[in-house]
């Protein structure tokens, strides 16, 4: 089974891709925000990672 990562810091738009993407039957995980995404993307090797490139903190990373 694909193992996405969603890195989203709204909210609203994270859980909504969470919904659409496990009515899929993908396993998907997330972050919320890019610190904790990067530490997930190590720790679980996703096969796939969704980031919002717009959050603050990703253009510091």
């Amino acid at each position: 089974m694909l193992k996405i990562l969603v890195i989203e810091d709204d909210e609203l738009i994270r859980e909504t891709l969470l919904q659409l993407l496990e009515s899929h039957s993908y396993r998907v995980i997330a972050a919320e925000n890019g610190r904790a995404g990067v530490q997930m993307a190590l720790s679980e090797i996703p096969d796939l990672i969704l980031c919002d490139v717009q959050m603050p903190e990703t253009r510091r990373l």
